[in-house]
């Protein structure tokens, strides 16, 4: 279900609700109506204006309706103050329309993209149900970036006219890679060609190829991130027919890099189907969008182990502190594979941010008390590379104690000895000055075990 914004939201991202409803539930005339009744009060309390202000065509800072204007190759909306519900609501779903006319009325005005001069003679249809394609636009004279994109696209707008995938994949990715170095003012109706290049049948034909070619699949999933959010759709159907994870990772690293695909790939993280719910968290985790961390926190106890680690997996991701305590919950599952993947994932935070702080002592404490071998091995190799100088030091303290830590007989001096080859096999001064801790005050196979390894040269930096 999709999650309805604040009411006091702007009036855009109300719009850009309206639209993502009317394109994902139609049917649903309750959500329809009371994002329509949102927008209304909203558009009371004063006129609005919004512009595409497209950077490129691959990102536009997770925005659903700037999506769907440069689709429709729209430049701006103006609404007069109190627009009426039907002139908003005709707004949306022409909006939500991959094709049709865009109403303009006494309260509401739309103004296209015109490109910077004029432009050839479109293409012919690809197929009776695909639109016609969009012509190039021209470069400036004297633009010779500009030029240069103008050529790529020209080859591309060919190659796709004559079925040459390959060479449309090349070409895509070539002019991709040339963007960044163009102002936004010429950038923008060449992106848009780019959009409007990567049809739905353009995008299914790519997708196959790179099924074929598993070598293409890296850039075939850059030029899919092109394709915006009409790609992300056709993508996500694809991911949702199932199949063997290995050779379709590509589309997931394509969608995964899309953020303003965030509210299409929330509902399938609440998914009662573990395969679904599966695909929406994975996904959530690659995206990298904060407003999934809640999500996240909710299928960390999933029933479904795939499920859950997943969940774990993606929340150790986020750099938000949000995302700790679920992963310090899960430290207690009832599963050793869960509590061993929680204990990754956090120590994935702390390596990253170069700080241990509220995350390495409380892994030393779940480690204290794991009482599942391999679990445990896990956990210890999680703390060693994390490589916090206070954990280090508590590591020696376990190699020392007496009389066994965890009271398991013969196995404490197991684990001392595991506690001693792991910080040799690290290797790093924290490590070593644990090591030289434990040869100067440790007694039988474990201070020998320590000397031995302090007689090694240290790790490489």
């Amino acid at each position: 279900m999709l999650m309805p914004p604040d009411p006091t939201a702007p009036f855009g991202e109300l719009l850009g609700h309206l639209v993502l409803v009317l394109r994902s539930s139609p049917e649903r005339q309750d959500l329809v109506q009371a994002a329509l009744a949102a927008l209304v009060a909203r558009a009371a309390h004063g006129a609005a204006r919004i512009e595409a202000g497209i950077e490129n065509s691959w990102a536009v800072d997770g925005d659903t309706l700037k999506e769907r204007l440069q689709h429709r190759r729209v430049d701006s909306i103006s609404v007069a103050r109190a627009a009426p519900g039907p002139e908003l609501l005709a707004l949306a779903q022409a909006l939500a329309d991959d094709q049709g006319p865009l109403p303009a009325s006494t309260h509401i005005q739309v103004a296209l993209v015109t490109a910077p001069v004029p432009v050839e003679r479109p293409l012919e249809r690809m197929a009776a149900s695909d639109p016609a394609l969009p012509t190039v636009p021209r470069a400036r004279p004297g633009d010779q970036l500009a030029g240069v994109v103008e050529g790529i696209l020209r080859e591309l707008e060919g190659a796709v006219r004559k079925e040459q995938w390959h060479t449309v994949l090349h070409n895509a990715q070539a002019a991709l890679r040339l963007f960044p170095g163009m102002g936004e003012e010429v950038r923008r109706p060449f992106a848009i060609a780019v959009k409007r290049l990567l049809s739905r049948a353009v995008v299914e034909q790519l997708i196959e190829q790179a099924y074929r070619i598993p070598e293409e699949q890296a850039r075939t999933a850059e030029v899919l991130r092109a394709g915006g959010l009409p790609a992300a759709e056709q993508v996500l159907e694809v991911l949702r027919r199932g199949g063997a994870v290995g050779p379709r990772a590509f589309l997931l690293d394509a969608v995964g890099g899309m953020p303003e695909a965030f509210p299409m790939v929330a509902p399938l993280a609440k998914s009662a189907q573990p395969a679904e719910a599966w695909l929406g968290v994975e996904l959530l985790g690659r995206l990298g969008v904060a407003d999934a961390i809640p999500l996240l926190r909710e299928r960390v106890t999933d029933a479904d182990e795939k499920v859950r680690h997943a969940a774990i997996d993606a929340l150790g991701r986020f750099r938000e502190k949000g995302a700790v305590e679920p992963l310090r919950q899960a430290l207690a599952h009832l599963s050793p594979e869960t509590r061993a993947r929680a204990g990754r994932a956090l120590a994935a935070r702390g390596v990253s941010q170069r700080s241990s702080g509220g995350i390495a002592m409380p892994l030393f404490a779940a480690f204290e008390v794991e009482k599942d071998p391999v679990a445990w091995q896990d956990l210890l190799e999680t703390l060693v590379r994390l490589d916090a100088a206070e954990v280090t030091a508590a590591l020696a303290r376990v190699a020392l104690e007496r009389r066994g830590f965890l009271r398991f007989g013969a196995g404490d001096a197991r684990r001392q000895l595991a506690i001693v080859r792991a910080l040799g096999e690290r290797g790093s001064p924290a490590a070593r000055q644990a090591l030289e801790r434990i040869a100067a005050e440790g007694r039988g196979e474990v201070g020998e075990a320590a000397r031995a390894a302090l007689s090694r040269p240290p790790a490489a930096p």
